[in-house]
């Protein structure tokens, strides 16, 4: 496409554009119109002649970027991962760091760069898993929790916390609770 766009076959855009775009939002006529993610909402429309994009269309090459920065910027737009940037006096710079990939990290200058980093790492990470078909995983803020787990704790830990349940006139549970919310 980016070669010879003047030779372009209708069928293959609309491939492209559903690959990058989803589904068209209009269809049935000439024309195919297709939604974008980037600010100001614009729209790809491409218009079929006899089995050919017309060569104006093809000029919309213009949105598509390199695809590879467009599929970041959409993953980071997407974006719901759980991130952290703090200073690291060993570096002597920002690190920003991802809770669900614990083995990467980012570091800058400026607190924002870091973040900026660490989102655009992470985003290329879940993209190259993606295409290897490996399992990417799934942001903490969109797992659901059910208010239960089990800790092992010291005989007497039990006890003395049992004991301020029962003076408390409360469940082990909530005591226990409200220590670990403190």
């Amino acid at each position: 496409m980016r070669r010879n766009p003047k030779d372009v076959r209708f069928d293959d855009l609309c491939r492209v554009c559903v690959k990058f775009f989803g589904e068209p939002r209009k269809t049935g006529s000439s024309h195919r119109i297709y939604r974008t993610p980037w600010e100001g909402d614009p729209r790809i429309n491409i218009q079929f002649r006899t089995a050919k994009v017309k060569p104006k269309h093809t000029r919309l090459n213009r949105f598509f970027w390199p695809l590879r920065s467009w599929r970041l910027a959409v993953t980071l737009q997407n974006d719901r991962y759980t991130y952290r940037v703090t200073w690291s006096e060993d570096d002597n710079e920002y690190v920003g760091l991802c809770a669900e990939f614990p083995s990467l990290s980012w570091l800058a200058r400026t607190p924002e760069a870091a973040l900026r980093g660490i989102r655009r790492l992470v985003a290329e990470v879940v993209e190259d898993m993606a295409a290897n078909g490996e399992t990417v995983p799934e942001a903490i803020a969109l797992r659901s929790y059910s208010g239960k787990f089990v800790v092992r704790i010291p005989p007497d830990v039990h006890r003395k916390l049992a004991i301020q349940a029962a003076e408390s006139g409360v469940s082990l549970n909530r005591i226990a609770g409200s220590k670990l919310s403190q």
